[in-house]
């Protein structure tokens, strides 16, 4: 007798822990939204994202929110059973919606939830100051049409300039070299270089910490351009893949500068490249980009007023 009520109460514990493991514990969170200042914003939408085990056949996970306005000092709370990691996702008009997520690293047994109980989450909403018009392109592969020789780009355009394409200005200007042996075997590269003494390039990365839709500065910097980049790569059998490219990489420009009799600064075209170049042994470079035409230094675009007409 005693075996048996020895093995039933170990089968009711490893019921109990098993369910527990596998239901999902109670978690109670709170969401403080701020803007930059770090002054309250109440009146946001707020959804806690939390997620778990689908229902019905096919099991899997699922994602569920739970939604609600921040109160006048900005906060906003609710609880589920949930796996560890919530999302906490914030809006507001005219704000940049923000993300932020918390993941809880223990749990109580006992009352089935997770710990710390209701910790408070800040988010924080960038505030929209001036959406402009601008440019807005992806190369989608641009082919150069010959190698070893300087051809420009026109990001106003959009277009390679005469003979080569349709455009007439060269504010990029790209030098291509290739030795494409095989799929396999090869080594290329490409020099970007620009017109104008004080145009130039720079790189730029987004903080890991940031939470806004909107990552890049407000407004670009008027110094610390470069006037060249160059990009290689090359796989070798053997050896394998070797490139100087980088991974999340973004870019800053200067096109079109003016200077005047001393050589300040009194005018020029700021834009925005996301991501790193991309390009193949074959010849092509894709990049897209951001740029404003109105001569200031505002790096916020308006995606409905892409100044790329769509036809």
């Amino acid at each position: 007798m005693k075996s048996a009520a020895r093995i039933i109460s170990i089968f009711v514990l490893v019921f109990c822990f098993c369910t527990t493991t596998y239901a999902s514990s109670t978690a109670k969170l709170t969401a403080k939204i701020v803007d930059e200042n770090g002054a309250s914003v109440p009146g946001a939408s707020v959804c806690l994202s939390f997620s778990g085990a689908k229902q019905g056949d096919g099991g899997g996970l699922t994602s569920f929110c739970r939604e609600g306005l921040s109160d006048k000092d900005g906060l906003f709370s609710d609880s589920s059973g949930t796996l560890a990691e919530v999302g906490v996702v914030a809006d507001k008009d005219g704000y940049y919606r923000s993300i932020q997520k918390y993941e809880f690293k223990s749990s109580s047994f006992l009352l089935n939830r997770w710990e710390p109980w209701n910790p408070t989450v800040e988010v924080v909403l960038k505030k929209k100051r001036n959406p402009v018009a601008m440019y807005i392109k992806g190369t989608d592969n641009l082919k150069i049409p010959q190698e070893d020789k300087p051809i420009g780009y026109d990001l106003m355009v959009g277009d390679m300039v005469a003979p080569y394409g349709a455009g007439i200005v060269s504010d990029f200007v790209f030098t291509f070299h290739a030795n494409n042996r095989a799929y396999t075997d090869y080594d290329c590269n490409f020099t970007l270089t620009f017109s104008n003494p004080m145009d130039g390039i720079q790189e730029y990365t987004f903080s890991p910490k940031e939470q806004s839709l909107y990552r890049w500065p407000f407004e670009a910097p008027d110094t610390g351009y470069a006037n060249t980049v160059h990009k290689e790569k090359m796989m070798v059998p053997g050896k394998g893949y070797t490139s100087n490219e980088k991974r999340d990489i973004h870019y800053l420009f200067r096109i079109r500068t003016k200077v005047d009799k001393d050589g300040k600064i009194i005018e020029g075209l700021y834009g925005k490249i996301e991501k790193e170049f991309e390009f193949d042994p074959t010849g092509n470079i894709f990049f897209g980009y951001f740029l404003n035409p109105d001569t200031t230094r505002n790096l916020e675009e308006d995606p409905k007023k892409n100044l790329f007409k769509k036809k």
